[in-house]
């Protein structure tokens, strides 16, 4: 639950270059590892922020190990 809190908090940073380092230090959270094996389950988080981060992020749910997210708007 922590970790799952920590990229809502990460997701809603305003800043873009500071969004990126708080995505950046999600991979250092304890529960990164137990939540993704591998860090390129977390890649296409990485990807979507990247090609939206001029503008706003929308968190469209948020329900447990499930976060969809809009982002660029």
């Amino acid at each position: 639950k922590e970790f799952h809190k920590a990229i809502l908090e990460a997701l809603q940073v305003e800043d873009p270059e500071a969004k990126q380092q708080a995505l950046y230090d999600l991979t250092k959270h304890a529960g990164f590892r137990p939540s993704h094996p591998r860090e390129d389950h977390f890649v296409p988080l990485y990807v979507a922020a990247g090609a939206g981060e001029e503008g706003q992020v929308k968190v469209l749910g948020a329900m447990y190990g499930m976060i969809s997210a809009a982002f660029g708007l």
